[in-house]
């Protein structure tokens, strides 16, 4: 987890922030920000579906522990599919002697976002299900605003799910998101400054002292929500 940065840095950051809140002003964006599901999905006969493991991109020091467990709850809503854990999938590779193929699985999509389809052929014959969840955090940041100006300090998540089918080692559904959560807003001189609370009203904010960013669990847990949304037959 990033913690403060230099001046310079941070000031360039709450502008970036800040373009992208304005650019969204006018248009609020739509989440997922994007998906892809194969036309004949329905025809594919998927129930049981493996999780792979998490690749996190960012190298935070929670990502993975974070998001698991967030990932694991929200596919058990889905009741129309049955997901395995990634201890599960890895034991039944064990047992079948496919322990390689699984290796070779979870280093190609963690050193580059690659999936083998023969690989995932083999074991995806062994392990008894029809397809493969796999998930990648591609942004997982903090940051504090800088106590001399003003501005918000904010968390920022990033994520992507691939599903796979076993069959023929493509991709069934894929779904890609990233959301941004502020604190209130900062003002140096006075400390106060205004927020949107839930209801969408600008409030005025007594911060006493540089606020903290919102817990960045929360931020992954409406992304995922969001990429769920389109999961193929989601009741949500």
């Amino acid at each position: 987890m990033k913690r403060r940065k230099p001046l310079l840095f941070l000031v360039g950051a709450s502008v970036v922030v800040a373009l992208l809140l304005l650019g969204c002003a006018g248009k609020e964006a739509v989440h997922p920000l994007s998906s892809f599901l194969v036309p004949d999905f329905a025809k594919r006969g998927v129930k049981t579906v493996g999780l792979m493991p998490i690749s996190d991109q960012t190298n935070s020091e929670i990502g993975v522990a974070t998001v698991l467990p967030l990932l694991e709850k929200r596919a058990a809503q889905e009741t129309a599919y049955m997901f395995l854990s990634e201890e599960e999938i890895l034991g039944r590779a064990q047992k079948k002697g496919l322990r390689d193929q699984y290796t070779a699985l979870v280093s190609g999509w963690d050193m580059n976002g690659t999936i083998s389809a023969p690989d995932v052929v083999s074991l995806g014959e062994g392990c008894s299900v029809e397809a493969f969840l796999f998930t990648e955090i591609f942004i997982w940041n903090q940051e504090w605003v800088n106590q001399n100006v003003e501005g918000t300090s904010w968390s920022q998540v990033g994520i992507r799910t691939v599903l796979v089918g076993v069959k023929t080692g493509q991709k069934l559904w894929e779904a890609s998101d990233e959301q941004i959560m502020e604190s209130a807003y900062y003002s140096p001189e006075s400390g106060i400054g205004t927020h949107v609370d839930a209801g969408g009203m600008v409030r005025a904010s007594s911060i006493g002292g540089v606020p903290d960013p919102p817990p960045i669990e929360e931020v992954a847990r409406r992304v995922l929500e969001a990429l769920f949304k389109v999961y193929p037959g989601s009741g949500s």
